[in-house]
């Protein structure tokens, strides 16, 4: 990487730090992993690299993702490409051949840009382009040896493609959620739509999963990105379609739509990269989509999950007898011409639970009860300020505002002579 693509590379990652710090004096850790990468073909890059231990605590964690061409100006691929960082987690269990199991889990989805070394409308393209991704999710699959999975579906060869670093930026700190387990729901690679003969309804089969009695919240993450075009509402990368993710009866429906790629960050680029697109913007890190289930969450007990995409047929299919080969059949080109309509999907449930479970705010002794001995704890926590122990501090935050002051001792108090 140039000198001049390490300066362009620094704003984001010291943004990303200072974003972190401006809360309090923290201190961060930050794990270097892939380091200039070059990716000129789409094959998997498998590395493993030392995280923090899982007796260390952290309030948040963030990845910066930083594009750079490899050598010169020209060297970029110019062309949007689907991108993904997976972790390649050992389970600790064997198969019946006695092979460890390992578990992918997409952490990182992004579109590489197109032509950002180029001049556009009288202004210059970047010539390289960074992401901040939240990784707080995942804390629990980034501790000790991580093997990491990079993968860019370019197909450039030679000294053409992308250098690629991927730096984790940990925050001291204690989140009192712990997202202990993660299950893949759905993960596809190019998942056909439109096509009667190939229905999504045999592969997005419902899920049952059984909810650990230790957990007490959960949400569904979803990282869905249509691609393909020249079908049937130029799907699927610009076609307007709802999702809807299910768990247990409750619903959440959402248009998988990208509006706002005009105001791409990653600009100026070549190409149409200010076209709204399903889910992503080329240039850009994609977003999950979360929703909670705890209206309906059921620790203890099976709950079933499903994925329903909204109705939609592609007449330009070569196997429709009826295709025309033109609008509004086919955008362009003719009938089983264009790329299929796809998309690609990471469904995932991620259940948390009570870092301090057990614990009762007001009973820092754990006798079962708030008494006077609770109280004299919380004022000399007070006084001499918070131990370095999460849970008492916990424990001594009555009113749950996330530090233990004066008005904990007089609420504490103030229970204790109401016989609360």
């Amino acid at each position: 990487m140039s000198v001049s693509q390490r300066i362009l590379r620094l704003p984001v990652l010291f943004v990303s730090i200072l974003a972190l710090v401006s809360a309090g004096d923290r201190d961060l850790f930050i794990v270097n992993t892939f380091d200039e990468e070059f990716v000129n073909w789409a094959t998997p890059h498998v590395q493993t690299f030392g995280f923090p231990s899982p007796e260390e605590s952290f309030s948040n964690i963030q990845l910066v993702i930083t594009l750079a061409c490899p050598t010169g100006p020209g060297d970029c691929d110019p062309w949007d490409r689907l991108g993904h960082i997976s972790v390649l987690h050992e389970t600790g269990d064997t198969d019946t051949a006695g092979t460890p199991i390992i578990v992918p889990y997409e952490i990182a989805r992004f579109i590489t840009p197109y032509d950002i070394t180029g001049e556009w409308g009288g202004e210059p393209g970047p010539g390289s382009c960074a992401w901040s991704l939240d990784m707080t999710h995942y804390g629990s699959i980034l501790r000790d040896s991580v093997t990491l999975s990079l993968y860019i579906s370019t197909w450039m060869g030679n000294d053409n493609g992308w250098l690629i670093t991927a730096d984790f930026i940990f925050t001291e700190g204690f989140d009192l959620r712990d997202p202990y387990r993660i299950v893949n729901l759905y993960r596809t690679g190019y998942l056909e739509i439109g096509n009667p003969d190939n229905p999504v309804e045999d592969i997005l089969v419902p899920r049952p999963v059984w909810i650990d009695a230790e957990a007490d919240s959960g949400l569904v993450r979803v990282v869905t990105t249509g691609h393909g075009f020249g079908n049937t509402d130029n799907a699927a990368e610009f076609s307007y379609l709802h999702h809807t993710v299910r768990a247990d009866g409750a619903e959440y429906t959402w248009p998988l739509w990208r509006p706002d790629c005009a105001q791409n960050e990653c600009s100026p680029q070549g190409g149409t990269w200010t076209y709204p697109r399903a889910g992503w913007c080329p240039g850009d890190r994609v977003t999950p989509t979360d929703w909670s289930i705890v209206p309906v969450f059921s620790p203890g007990d099976t709950m079933v999950f499903d994925y329903d995409i909204e109705d939609y047929l592609n007449c330009c299919r070569a196997s429709n007898p009826e295709c025309t080969g033109e609008p509004p059949c086919c955008v362009f080109n003719g009938c089983g011409e264009n790329t299929m309509p796809n998309y690609v999907m990471s469904v995932q449930l991620i259940l948390f639970r009570n870092r301090c479970q057990g614990w009762v705010p007001g009973d820092l002794n754990r006798d079962e009860r708030m008494d006077v001995f609770d109280l004299l704890m919380v004022a000399d926590m007070v006084v001499t300020g918070e131990p370095d122990i999460p849970c008492y501090n916990y424990a001594g935050d009555l009113n749950q505002n996330g530090i233990v002051d004066l008005s904990d001792v007089i609420g504490m108090a103030l229970d204790i002579l109401d016989g609360e």
